[in-house]
């Protein structure tokens, strides 16, 4: 039984408020050549200009550029004010209701131990995630779990599922958190500890957790748990970039409004009417539905996603049926 395993992208890889800053620097640069263009076309919009048949590039094209790149900063804002805040608070949840039981942590140790497929699964993130198998019965069997009674369905056999994984080596029957009425929403502790203290402004793992070892990773390390709430940084420089896009698109507009009538290319009724359906239309619909899309996708991975197998995990009589009581 499959559903849905494939991981989603959570985010960009992470990095200082700097960084973004300094990539976005020379895309500032390139806007800033079209509006001095846009500024001084009306100048040679003149048959008798001699600059009037030189090649150009319209300010159509750059109406489009600029409303393009206003969309995605747009989907960028949105992303860290509603869905970071939602997933950061699934996941805190864990932390509130989850229950505790038994089960195996896999990961594909060639990422760490090939010279070929290491740097290609560091740039395409494939080293951020595990596999978490646990057995059904397990969590089934727990006093706080209902699923049962609720669905009067029997929960049997073992789930194997993808999860983001900060701690990059394989486990064995270590403690997976579980939510009660999301039999299949297992997620390694440990991983979500560090997970937690990613939100914090603080460094680093709790210090005080027995089960936490530093690991090396061999031909990758693996990836320090600093604090990643850097959104309130990325969010000023998104706002910015909105304001400069949404501005600078207003001021193409007016420009094509003045140079109509002298270039058949340039079209000032579309013009307005693009804008406008952008403003009005593409940005609600592509930034909040697109949003609110990828966040369905990703709380259905969290917690419904795996794949179910008819096997049982072997039990450990040892550690008191299977599950673990919180305390």
């Amino acid at each position: 039984m499959s559903i849905m395993s494939d991981a989603p992208l959570l985010a960009l890889p992470g990095g200082s408020i700097l960084q973004f800053l300094l990539m976005t620097l020379p895309l500032f640069g390139v806007y800033l050549y079209f509006l001095h263009l846009a500024i001084q076309r009306p100048n040679i919009a003149n048959p008798n200009d001699d600059r009037y048949g030189e090649d150009r590039i319209r300010l159509m094209d750059i109406l489009y550029t600029f409303l393009v790149t206003l969309v995605a900063f747009c989907c960028l804002e949105v992303y860290l004010l509603w869905f970071v805040r939602r997933r950061r608070a699934l996941s805190k949840k864990y932390e509130k209701e989850a229950i505790t039981v038994l089960g195996n942590v896999e990961y594909n140790e060639q990422y760490v131990k090939s010279k070929i497929l290491g740097p290609i699964a560091q740039m395409l993130r494939w080293n951020d995630y595990g596999t978490c198998v646990y057995d059904l019965e397990r969590v089934g069997s727990h006093p706080a779990c209902d699923y049962e009674d609720r669905t009067r369905k029997q929960l049997t056999g073992t789930i194997r599922k993808k999860v983001r994984v900060y701690h990059r080596y394989p486990r064995e029957q270590v403690s997976i958190l579980v939510l009660p009425k999301y039999p299949y929403s297992g997620q390694p502790k440990i991983d979500l500890e560090a997970d937690w203290a990613s939100f914090s402004g603080g460094v680093g793992l709790p210090v005080d957790d027995d089960q936490i070892e530093v690991i090396q990773d061999g031909f990758f390390q693996a990836p320090q748990v600093m604090s990643r709430n850097r959104s309130l940084g990325v969010l000023l420089v998104s706002t910015a970039w909105i304001l400069f896009t949404f501005f600078a698109s207003l001021f193409v507009v007016q420009q094509i409004d003045r140079i109509d009538s002298f270039y058949q290319d340039e079209n000032a009724r579309l013009a307005w009417i693009i804008f406008w359906s952008v403003i009005g239309g593409v940005v609600p619909v592509v930034a909040f539905g697109g949003n609110f899309l990828r966040w369905k996708m990703y709380q259905r991975w969290v917690l419904h996603a795996g794949k179910k197998s008819k096997n049982t995990c072997a039990r450990d009589d040892e550690e008191g049926g299977g599950y673990v009581q919180m305390s």
